[in-house]
């Protein structure tokens, strides 16, 4: 059976992330500041047009169940997925950046940046020493 161009991006790349936060962060981190992806094994097999189009419609799927998750559940995946460090670029507190697809959604980029700056204050609390009693 042959897969679509999302059906095969949803398989051999998003499925290899563990957690709804490593799905997103990473398509985040393909996404350009023109709003396009950069992709190259997508772009190569199945042409620019259909990998960007399967690419941003995983995206706009995995922005509404992070907006639909509650953030206490994003912040427990957060923090096993610091711990177990599979893809500990994709989480770095210091650089994790949630995008939007470039829709002109103003609010849904408000919303993700809410989750971001969330999740960086759980990484802080992580990192912090404990407080003496």
């Amino acid at each position: 059976m042959l897969l679509t161009v999302a059906e095969n991006f949803k398989k051999y790349t998003l499925e290899a992330l563990p957690t709804l936060l490593e799905k997103i962060a990473y398509i985040s981190s393909l996404q350009k500041e023109n709003g396009s992806y950069a992709h190259w094994g997508l772009n190569r097999i199945f042409g620019e047009q259909k990998a960007q189009k399967a690419i941003q419609s995983a995206h706009s799927q995995l922005v509404l169940d992070v907006l639909r998750s509650p953030i206490r559940s994003l912040c427990r995946q957060y923090e096993i997925a610091l711990e177990e460090t599979r893809h500990p670029d994709l989480l770095n507190p210091e650089s994790l950046e949630l995008k939007a697809p470039a829709t002109g959604d103003e609010l849904l980029s408000a919303h993700l940046r809410l989750v971001e700056e969330s999740l960086a204050v759980v990484a802080d609390r992580k990192a912090a020493p404990p407080k003496a009693a």
